[in-house]
């Protein structure tokens, strides 16, 4: 009696072992498609700035793509956390950089005050895009590569960088030589972009490091303002990338 039921519990086991398979299959795909919804979060934001900027709110375009940049990293951590990465993931990631990050910023700028500039500023506002596409193509084939370092300024952080420019252009807007310097900074940008100088990414930090410098970014935020200090540290990001840079080159000469 006692060997019958032994083998009747057999297939139950079985069963159960193949529900809880089956479960875990379908969290998994569940879990997959959350990165992705942030995303397509990404760029819609970077939609909603196009159509914003169209429009003339030019604030709250600047806004939205600074939106999009919080969904563009929260996207990347949800999935490494969910182990669910992928190389649909990564395609898509750098379609709605894309849009948000490139296209985006280069329309806003150009409605916003390079519009005044004729043929220069649209040249300019369509360098910026196009060098924006390319840094995205490059990073794909070399992103093994770019782990502890980036390879140019990405394209995440010269897009965002022009949207806190918009954010905190309001006393020197009637500075006659504006519209020069905002060209100027589009075909830098542009240059950094593509070009192979070295910046941090950051990505190697420790939790204790990088919980204490979140907790001083937001100290500084509060102080100062968030557009504001946005500002400050891209150029400090800026400034700390390049010169590293030049402080390698006069090492190994």
């Amino acid at each position: 009696m006692n060997f019958a039921k032994k083998f009747d519990l057999i297939p139950n086991r079985q069963r159960a072992r193949r529900r809880l398979r089956f479960s875990r299959m379908r969290l998994q795909q569940g879990l997959s498609i959350l990165p992705n919804l942030f995303t397509l979060g990404n760029a819609f934001f970077g939609f909603c700035s196009i159509i914003f900027a169209a429009h003339g709110d030019v604030i709250a375009a600047a806004y939205f793509i600074l939106v999009g940049a919080l969904f563009d990293g929260l996207d990347g951590r949800i999935a490494r956390l969910a182990r669910v990465t992928s190389e649909l993931g990564m395609q898509l990631d750098s379609l709605c950089d894309g849009i948000t990050f490139c296209l985006a910023p280069a329309f806003l700028v150009y409605t916003w005050q390079l519009k005044k500039t004729g043929f220069l500023g649209l040249a300019a506002c369509a360098l910026f895009l196009m060098a924006g596409l390319l840094r995205l193509a490059k990073f794909n084939l070399t992103h093994s590569q770019q782990s502890s370092r980036f390879s140019g300024i990405p394209t995440t952080i010269a897009g965002c960088f022009l949207a806190t420019v918009v954010l905190n252009a309001k006393k020197i807007l009637a500075n006659p030589s504006f519209c020069l310097m905002l060209l100027l900074l589009m075909v830098t940008l542009s240059g950094l972009m593509v070009s192979s100088i070295p910046f941090p990414a950051f990505k190697q930090l420790r939790r204790n490091t990088y919980t204490w410098g979140m907790v001083g970014l937001a100290i500084i935020a509060i102080a100062f303002g968030l557009t504001r200090m946005l500002f400050l540290l891209f150029i400090a990001y800026f400034i700390f990338g390049f010169g590293s840079y030049v402080r390698d080159r006069l090492r190994r000469q």
